[in-house]
């Protein structure tokens, strides 16, 4: 575990946003509709893998974390999706998760949310079959089918 950790926090601080990941968000941005962050990681590991990326974070409205003490259960528990609706004040069922793990697929279908599965190509894409949709990279997410703002 020491050696894990050791290599985790090299690693961390040199880790790249998913392709299309910047150009959705800023997309989003400039048309105004809010954005949160709900993962997982704790806040230690997060700052690590924010270092290329502070400005770029600064433009979501909520980042909850797994080790927020307002998330009682981590996922596939709702708790962290529920806690991020509840603080950017929107209803769950007007939330739009993007999740790249099973377990996150699981805990935002549990909160109500539809969910759009980005996973990485090692796994089996079968493990994310309660997603509303599945796209192979988030350049391929086309905002428009989602009643959001078009890329057009």
């Amino acid at each position: 575990l020491r050696e894990r950790e050791t290599m985790l926090a090299e690693l961390f601080p040199r880790a790249q946003a998913m392709p299309g990941a910047r150009r959705l968000t800023d997309h989003l941005a400039r048309h105004g509709v809010p954005q949160g962050v709900a993962s997982s990681s704790h806040r230690r590991d997060f700052e690590l893998k924010m270092t290329l990326h502070r400005e770029w974070f600064g433009a979501f409205q909520c980042i909850v974390l797994g080790d927020d003490p307002a998330v009682g259960r981590g996922k596939p528990a709702p708790d962290i999706f529920l806690t991020a609706a509840e603080r950017m004040k929107v209803s769950p069922r007007n939330c739009l998760v993007f999740e790249d793990a099973p377990s996150g697929v699981e805990a935002a279908r549990a909160a109500g949310m539809p969910v759009i599965a980005v996973p990485n190509p090692a796994m089996d894409p079968a493990a994310f079959s309660g997603a509303s949709q599945i796209v192979s990279s988030l350049e391929l997410f086309d905002p428009a089918v989602w009643g959001l703002p078009s890329f057009r």
